[in-house]
């Protein structure tokens, strides 16, 4: 019997292996070809594509299209199964492979129009643009029209669909979907207007503090000093009446209709409206501060992280053509990166190109009032396709200021499983720049890839729509610059800051400030620039640019840095993107612990280490994650009474307002805030900054122990990384995704915020770095987060990983004899 047994079990055993050693090598068939040859339709002349000892493409060809052919095909070679998601994604058509878990997300994209936009931007692009984009397009095609099967990615395997061909359309609708994860002033609108609904309007105020009149400026004397808000508050103000909490609010509603289906669409659509830290770093230096005495340029994008990243390293190469850098998978550009001429870097600016009107609909819900006079609504039908279900159509109601979006929240939370269901949100039309008809933002890129000085790079970003970006710019003969171009609309009247009344025609946008009015520098006299999402130009300036600009820590940081250094070197550079000194517990924690009064016990060594830490937020520090456990817990503290929990969850992901808050409050010892109003007690500002302490210190006993001398930052804080349309599937997440414990935090250079409904994960990265040396010594790095590949067997998978969490950069080769030294594959194509 036993031996039955035995040989049963074995016999289960090696067919289990058997199968799980079949599947790998089917799996291993998709892995792309980086050697030999390949006979492709649609070039010209042969295209080299070597593969450095990074893993790293470089692309040689005789002119420009084949060489944008050359990188439309390795783009499909390893990250096509992204393309073909982030397509879907843009066009609203992921329920036509996921099925009706996606259907309100698609339903909220058809409904805002990110394709339809797309659509009538190709049909504005200029020819020549066009011509260029086809050319990388058919790289792509030439990829896809001969892989099936197993030669596709697994994903595509695994839901069992191959891809369409691509089109120009599919470029540009991705384009959309980063200005879209770049912009997210609506979603502060809406937590004004749930604050003012809550609290009233003059506490609201409170909650979200103007940037400081004196705060740093990007444009303006560098030795400006960062501070908090200007309001003051009486101490003694007495209690307004008390108001319970908003059972839902409009913020929330809008997380909620969204937070179904994948994951990554979820953190893709919220973006900037989950958490702060969404933006960059950059800085450019001119020869008087540099050893070589040509200009030295550095970038970090902060965007979500994801896997495959958002980014992809190349070369291309062509006679005159050159571009190295960051290229966005389905695009044809360089985004951030060189030539040989100059060097170029980008941050986001956080400009106000949105805004939600609050529409005054007929009886019938066809008519929007507008001055009087009732205005037909157009209404453009949408056919959603579901696997597995039957077709779902969506009527999308479009007034003057763009789509009723609110139809889709409304929709989306209506069809909710659980229980209570957000209230339903009054008619909300939303205008932005993005769904504008002309968006020349592709045409501008191509443009300023081939720029060779700054009046050829400034003429390029004169076709810059959206999403506005601080550049930075430095080039061979010596120059630097700065500028922020984009569509920044002016209103007749208003400041954007609340949802508009849309029928009364007061806060329409008249126009866009005028290119040569936008904040720009040329060789200033203080011989660098320094961009990290601050506000852009000094108060006196005559536009309005935007409202939420975070705390300048960063900046701040960047500037003391380099201030008093003349001979920086790329070293120099890399320590600074690798800074994790927290200003933001500089600023705040001398505040916090003048206020604390903690037992014996805990809380008291607790105090004791913040008291001797020197606020480095290294991942190794007990101290920097007590500081933001204790920063975490302030929000419910402080405002919990006030707000409820899913208001305060909302508000507590603005860290910048949040802590110009704690500080004003404390400070003035407001008790009106201070107080938790639903006990008996009546707490001072000093309760409940010790209530916050115990609550933290409590919160890491339960996570890291109660040996406090072994507690580290990196115990509990960790980059997540999730795989882009499968993170979803639980059993796959261990194959598919990826983390890494990590220092730093929202407000370090080397920029780490942990994500509020998420305590202590990290799901904003710096994505990609650069650091490009200007000189003839060309001493320039890149490093992208994760890796090359999307292939999960691949080893150019996550190889990137450890060298991002330890800010070890790779070398930026433009020379062939560097590029073929080492070389992991070298892979001709043939027409």
């Amino acid at each position: 019997m036993r031996r039955m047994f035995l040989k049963a079990t074995s016999t289960i055993v090696i067919l289990f292996a058997v199968i799980v050693l079949g599947g790998y090598l089917y799996l291993r068939r998709s892995l792309p070809q980086v050697d030999g040859t390949a006979r492709v339709a649609g070039l010209s002349a042969a295209v080299d594509i070597i593969r450095d000892a990074d893993a790293i493409p470089h692309v040689f060809a005789a002119d420009k299209a084949d060489a944008l052919f050359g990188l439309g095909y390795v783009h499909a070679q390893d990250r096509l199964w992204q393309m073909e998601l982030q397509r879907r994604i843009g066009h609203g058509r992921l329920s036509e492979v996921l099925g009706s878990a996606t259907l309100p997300q698609d339903r909220f994209l058809r409904t805002a129009g990110f394709g339809r936009a797309a659509k009538t931007a190709w049909a504005a692009t200029p020819d020549w643009a066009k011509q260029q984009i086809n050319a990388y397009v058919a790289g792509v095609n030439a990829f896809v029209s001969t892989h099936h099967g197993s030669a596709l990615p697994p994903e595509f395997t695994l839901l069992r669909f191959e891809p369409e061909p691509w089109s120009g359309v599919d470029v540009v609708v991705w384009g959309k979907m980063m200005a879209w994860d770049l912009s997210s002033n609506y979603t502060y609108e809406l937590l004004r207007h749930d604050l003012a609904s809550a609290v009233g309007a003059e506490r609201m105020a409170q909650l979200m503090p103007a940037y400081a009149t004196n705060g740093l400026s990007i444009v303006a004397d560098p030795a400006g000093e960062a501070g908090g808000a200007t309001f003051q508050t009486d101490a003694t103000t007495t209690h307004p009446p008390y108001r319970p909490y908003l059972p839902s609010s409009w913020s929330s509603a809008l997380t909620l209709s969204l937070s179904q289906g994948d994951p990554g669409v979820r953190d893709l659509l919220l973006g900037g409206a989950k958490a702060e830290g969404l933006g960059s770093n950059n800085w450019v230096v001119d020869g008087t501060l540099t050893a070589t005495g040509k200009p030295l340029l550095a970038n970090d994008p902060h965007l979500s992280a994801r896997l495959p990243s958002t980014w992809y390293l190349a070369h291309v190469t062509a006679g005159d053509f050159e571009i190295i850098g960051a290229t966005l998978p389905g695009t044809p550009a360089v985004a951030l990166g060189r030539n040989r001429f100059i060097a170029w870097g980008a941050t986001n600016v956080g400009a106000d190109v949105e805004d939600l009107y609050r529409e005054r609909l007929d009886a019938t819900g066809t008519h929007a009032e507008f001055r009087g006079t009732q205005e037909p609504i157009t209404v453009i039908p949408e056919t959603i396709v579901v696997k597995g279900g039957g077709p779902v159509r969506v009527d999308v109601r479009l007034t003057r200021h763009g789509p009723l979006v609110s139809d889709a929240i409304n929709r989306n939370n209506a069809e909710l499983k659980t229980e209570p269901k957000p209230a339903p949100l009054e008619p909300l039309a939303f205008r932005w720049t993005a769904l504008d008809a002309d968006d020349s933002t592709m045409p501008s890129f191509l443009k300023l890839n081939e720029a060779h000085d700054w009046k050829q790079f400034t003429d390029a970003l004169r076709d810059f729509v959206t999403p506005s970006q601080n550049f930075v710019y430095g080039d061979i003969d010596g120059h630097i610059g700065y500028y922020a171009p984009g569509r920044i609309p002016i209103r007749a009247s208003g400041d954007g800051s609340l949802p508009a009344e849309g029928w009364t025609g007061d806060a329409e946008w008249t126009g866009w400030i005028p290119f040569d009015e936008l904040p720009h520098a040329f060789d200033p006299p203080e011989h660098f620039i320094v961009t990290a999402n601050h506000r852009p130009e000094p108060p006196s300036y005559p536009h309005q640019l935007g409202l939420e600009w975070p705390e300048p820590y960063r900046a701040q940081r960047i500037h003391d840095l380099l201030r008093g250094n003349t001979r920086l070197t790329p070293d120099d550079f890399a320590r600074i993107q690798a800074d994790t000194v927290s200003l933001h517990a500089k600023t705040l924690l001398p505040l916090l612990l003048a206020h604390a009064h903690p037992d014996d016990g805990p809380e008291q060594r607790a105090v004791t280490l913040l008291q001797q830490w020197n606020g480095d937020a290294t991942a190794d520090s007990g101290a920097a994650a007590i500081f933001s456990a204790w920063f975490n817990h302030l929000t419910p503290v402080f405002a919990g009474d006030d707000l409820g929990p899913l208001l305060s969850g909302r508000y507590a992901e603005r860290f910048s307002f949040v802590t110009r808050f704690i500080v004003h409050t404390v400070t003035a010892n407001d008790t009106t805030w201070c107080d938790d109003r639903t006990t008996a007690v009546r707490e001072t500002c000093d309760d409940a900054v010790t209530n916050a302490l115990r609550r933290a210190v409590a919160d890491l006993t339960e996570r890291l122990g109660s040996d406090m001398s072994r507690w580290r930052w990196d115990g509990v804080h960790r980059a997540v990384f999730p795989h882009q349309g499968l993170d979803g599937v639980r059993m796959l997440r261990p194959i598919l995704s990826r983390f890494v414990a990590n220092g730093g935090d929202w407000s370090t250079v080397n920029v780490a915020p942990v994500a509020a409904d998420h305590p202590y994960e990290q799901h904003l990265v710096p994505g990609y770095r650069e650091i490009i040396d200007l000189s003839p010594a060309n001493d320039s790095r890149f490093l992208d987060a994760v890796g090359q590949s999307g292939h999960f067997l691949s080893t150019h998978y996550d190889d990137f990983l450890a060298d991002w969490r330890a800010v070890r950069h790779k070398k930026m080769r433009m020379e062939r004899a560097d590029i073929e030294q080492g070389a992991l594959g070298r892979l001709r194509l043939t027409p």
